[in-house]
Protein backbone atom coordinates (compact mmCIF):
# COMPACT_ATOMS: atom_id res chain seq x y z
CA UNK A 1 0.00 0.00 0.00
CA UNK A 2 1.67 3.23 -1.21
CA UNK A 3 -0.99 5.75 -0.23
CA UNK A 4 -0.38 8.28 2.57
CA UNK A 5 -2.17 11.10 4.37
CA UNK A 6 -1.48 14.49 2.85
CA UNK A 7 0.39 16.71 5.28
CA UNK A 8 -0.24 20.40 5.78
CA UNK A 9 2.44 22.82 4.70
CA UNK A 10 3.34 26.45 5.49
CA UNK A 11 2.42 27.30 1.93
CA UNK A 12 -1.17 26.14 2.47
CA UNK A 13 -3.74 28.91 2.76
CA UNK A 14 -5.10 29.98 6.13
CA UNK A 15 -8.52 28.77 5.03
CA UNK A 16 -7.27 25.26 4.24
CA UNK A 17 -5.35 24.97 7.51
CA UNK A 18 -8.29 26.21 9.59
CA UNK A 19 -10.71 23.90 7.78
CA UNK A 20 -8.61 20.78 8.31
CA UNK A 21 -7.69 21.58 11.93
CA UNK A 22 -11.35 22.14 12.72
CA UNK A 23 -12.37 18.96 10.95
CA UNK A 24 -9.65 16.55 12.10
CA UNK A 25 -9.23 17.80 15.68
CA UNK A 26 -12.58 16.64 17.11
CA UNK A 27 -12.70 13.38 15.19
CA UNK A 28 -9.14 12.46 16.15
CA UNK A 29 -9.63 13.49 19.77
CA UNK A 30 -12.57 11.08 19.97
CA UNK A 31 -10.63 8.12 18.60
CA UNK A 32 -10.53 4.88 20.63
CA UNK A 33 -6.74 4.81 20.61
CA UNK A 34 -5.44 6.87 23.55
CA UNK A 35 -2.35 8.17 21.75
CA UNK A 36 -4.34 9.19 18.66
CA UNK A 37 -6.88 10.88 20.90
CA UNK A 38 -4.15 12.77 22.73
CA UNK A 39 -2.75 14.06 19.47
CA UNK A 40 -6.26 15.04 18.42
CA UNK A 41 -6.64 17.01 21.65
CA UNK A 42 -3.41 18.85 20.79
CA UNK A 43 -4.88 19.73 17.39
CA UNK A 44 -7.97 21.16 19.08
CA UNK A 45 -5.83 23.24 21.46
CA UNK A 46 -3.61 24.60 18.69
CA UNK A 47 -6.62 25.26 16.49
CA UNK A 48 -8.25 27.30 19.24
CA UNK A 49 -5.15 29.48 19.59
CA UNK A 50 -4.80 29.67 15.80
CA UNK A 51 -8.37 30.94 15.51
CA UNK A 52 -7.68 33.63 18.08
CA UNK A 53 -4.56 34.75 16.20
CA UNK A 54 -6.45 34.82 12.92
CA UNK A 55 -9.06 37.05 14.46
CA UNK A 56 -6.36 39.33 15.85
CA UNK A 57 -4.64 39.38 12.47
CA UNK A 58 -7.85 40.34 10.70
CA UNK A 59 -8.46 43.10 13.22
CA UNK A 60 -4.89 44.34 12.78
CA UNK A 61 -5.33 44.46 9.01
CA UNK A 62 -8.55 46.42 9.36
CA UNK A 63 -6.88 48.76 11.84
CA UNK A 64 -3.89 49.21 9.52
CA UNK A 65 -6.19 49.93 6.60
CA UNK A 66 -8.06 52.47 8.69
CA UNK A 67 -4.78 54.02 9.85
CA UNK A 68 -3.54 54.35 6.26
CA UNK A 69 -6.80 55.99 5.24
CA UNK A 70 -6.62 58.42 8.16
CA UNK A 71 -2.98 59.18 7.37
CA UNK A 72 -3.75 59.92 3.72
CA UNK A 73 -6.70 62.07 4.70
CA UNK A 74 -4.56 64.05 7.12
CA UNK A 75 -1.83 64.39 4.49
CA UNK A 76 -4.37 65.93 2.14
CA UNK A 77 -5.45 68.38 4.84
CA UNK A 78 -1.83 69.24 5.62
CA UNK A 79 -1.06 69.96 1.98
CA UNK A 80 -4.14 72.17 1.67
CA UNK A 81 -3.13 74.14 4.78
CA UNK A 82 0.46 74.52 3.54
CA UNK A 83 -0.60 75.74 0.10
CA UNK A 84 -3.11 78.17 1.61
CA UNK A 85 -0.43 79.65 3.85
CA UNK A 86 2.09 79.81 0.97
CA UNK A 87 -0.38 81.79 -1.14
CA UNK A 88 -1.02 84.15 1.77
CA UNK A 89 2.74 84.69 2.31
CA UNK A 90 3.21 85.53 -1.39
CA UNK A 91 0.22 87.88 -1.18
CA UNK A 92 1.52 89.70 1.93
CA UNK A 93 5.18 89.69 0.87
CA UNK A 94 5.10 89.89 -2.95
CA UNK A 95 8.41 88.98 -4.64
CA UNK A 96 10.18 88.95 -1.25
CA UNK A 97 12.10 85.73 -1.87
CA UNK A 98 14.31 86.22 1.20
CA UNK A 99 11.22 86.47 3.42
CA UNK A 100 9.74 83.32 1.88
CA UNK A 101 12.97 81.44 2.45
CA UNK A 102 13.28 82.75 6.03
CA UNK A 103 9.88 81.19 6.79
CA UNK A 104 11.19 77.86 5.54
CA UNK A 105 9.43 77.73 2.20
CA UNK A 106 11.42 76.17 -0.67
CA UNK A 107 11.57 78.64 -3.56
CA UNK A 108 11.56 77.79 -7.26
CA UNK A 109 14.55 78.64 -9.39
CA UNK A 110 14.36 81.57 -11.77
CA UNK A 111 13.28 80.33 -15.17
CA UNK A 112 15.78 81.16 -17.88
CA UNK A 113 14.48 81.92 -21.33
CA UNK A 114 16.52 80.13 -23.95
CA UNK A 115 17.83 81.95 -26.96
CA UNK A 116 17.51 80.44 -30.44
CA UNK A 117 20.13 77.78 -31.11
CA UNK A 118 23.27 79.04 -32.76
CA UNK A 119 24.28 77.87 -36.21
CA UNK A 120 25.88 74.44 -36.20
CA UNK A 121 29.35 74.40 -37.71
CA UNK A 122 30.54 71.39 -39.65
CA UNK A 123 29.17 67.88 -39.86
CA UNK A 124 30.13 64.39 -40.93
CA UNK A 125 28.57 61.83 -43.26
CA UNK A 126 29.74 58.23 -43.56
CA UNK A 127 28.37 55.09 -45.10
CA UNK A 128 26.64 52.87 -42.52
CA UNK A 129 27.52 49.19 -42.13
CA UNK A 130 24.37 48.29 -44.08
CA UNK A 131 23.90 49.41 -47.68
CA UNK A 132 21.28 52.06 -48.31
CA UNK A 133 21.92 54.00 -45.11
CA UNK A 134 24.29 56.68 -43.91
CA UNK A 135 25.39 57.98 -40.50
CA UNK A 136 25.05 61.75 -40.21
CA UNK A 137 26.62 63.49 -37.22
CA UNK A 138 27.58 66.96 -36.01
CA UNK A 139 28.83 68.74 -32.89
CA UNK A 140 26.10 68.65 -30.24
CA UNK A 141 24.66 71.90 -28.91
CA UNK A 142 24.14 70.21 -25.55
CA UNK A 143 21.25 71.46 -23.45
CA UNK A 144 20.82 74.49 -25.72
CA UNK A 145 18.98 72.28 -28.22
CA UNK A 146 15.87 70.27 -27.40
CA UNK A 147 15.97 68.55 -30.79
CA UNK A 148 17.38 68.87 -34.31
CA UNK A 149 15.83 68.91 -37.77
CA UNK A 150 17.74 67.36 -40.64
CA UNK A 151 17.45 68.21 -44.33
CA UNK A 152 18.77 66.46 -47.41
CA UNK A 153 19.74 67.71 -50.87
CA UNK A 154 20.56 65.64 -53.95
CA UNK A 155 20.87 68.46 -56.41
CA UNK A 156 22.29 71.96 -56.45
CA UNK A 157 22.65 72.72 -52.73
CA UNK A 158 22.62 76.46 -53.41
CA UNK A 159 18.96 76.20 -54.49
CA UNK A 160 16.60 76.24 -51.51
CA UNK A 161 13.95 74.30 -53.41
CA UNK A 162 16.26 71.27 -53.57
CA UNK A 163 16.34 70.86 -49.80
CA UNK A 164 13.80 68.39 -48.40
CA UNK A 165 13.22 66.77 -45.03
CA UNK A 166 15.55 63.84 -44.44
CA UNK A 167 14.39 60.41 -43.31
CA UNK A 168 14.16 60.79 -40.35
CA UNK A 169 13.54 64.52 -40.33
CA UNK A 170 13.97 65.00 -36.59
CA UNK A 171 16.15 63.61 -33.82
CA UNK A 172 17.28 64.43 -30.29
CA UNK A 173 20.88 63.28 -30.55
CA UNK A 174 23.69 64.76 -32.64
CA UNK A 175 23.99 61.56 -34.64
CA UNK A 176 21.38 59.74 -36.66
CA UNK A 177 21.12 56.93 -39.21
CA UNK A 178 19.47 58.25 -42.38
CA UNK A 179 17.91 56.53 -45.37
CA UNK A 180 18.63 58.73 -48.42
CA UNK A 181 15.88 59.46 -50.91
CA UNK A 182 18.02 58.10 -53.73
CA UNK A 183 21.21 56.05 -53.74
CA UNK A 184 24.39 56.40 -55.79
CA UNK A 185 24.05 60.17 -56.20
CA UNK A 186 25.87 62.99 -54.39
CA UNK A 187 23.95 63.83 -51.22
CA UNK A 188 24.33 66.80 -48.88
CA UNK A 189 22.88 67.36 -45.44
CA UNK A 190 22.27 70.34 -43.19
CA UNK A 191 21.00 70.46 -39.62
CA UNK A 192 19.21 73.03 -37.46
CA UNK A 193 18.85 73.15 -33.68
CA UNK A 194 15.50 73.85 -32.00
CA UNK A 195 14.45 74.74 -28.45
CA UNK A 196 11.69 76.61 -26.62
CA UNK A 197 12.72 79.78 -28.46
CA UNK A 198 11.86 78.09 -31.75
CA UNK A 199 14.03 77.35 -34.76
CA UNK A 200 17.75 78.01 -34.64
CA UNK A 201 19.27 81.13 -36.17
CA UNK A 202 20.19 79.26 -39.36
CA UNK A 203 20.78 75.78 -40.76
CA UNK A 204 24.35 74.54 -40.85
CA UNK A 205 26.31 74.86 -44.05
CA UNK A 206 25.82 71.83 -46.33
CA UNK A 207 28.13 68.89 -45.58
CA UNK A 208 28.65 65.51 -47.19
CA UNK A 209 28.30 65.53 -50.98
CA UNK A 210 29.42 61.95 -51.67
CA UNK A 211 27.23 59.25 -53.21
CA UNK A 212 25.63 56.82 -50.79
CA UNK A 213 25.35 53.16 -51.70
Amino acid sequence: MNRTILFLDRNDTDERVAKLLGLVGPTTAGDADAEVAADGADIETENGTYGTKRTENTAAKLAAKKAVGEKNSQKKKGIAAYNKAAKKVMEKYPDDVEKWASLGYPVSKIATDKKPCKKIIGGNVKQWIHDGFVVVSWKSLGTDADFYTLEECQGDQTMEANWVAANPAQCKEAEVIVKPKKLNVPTWYRVTGHNTAGEGVAPSNPFGGKPIY
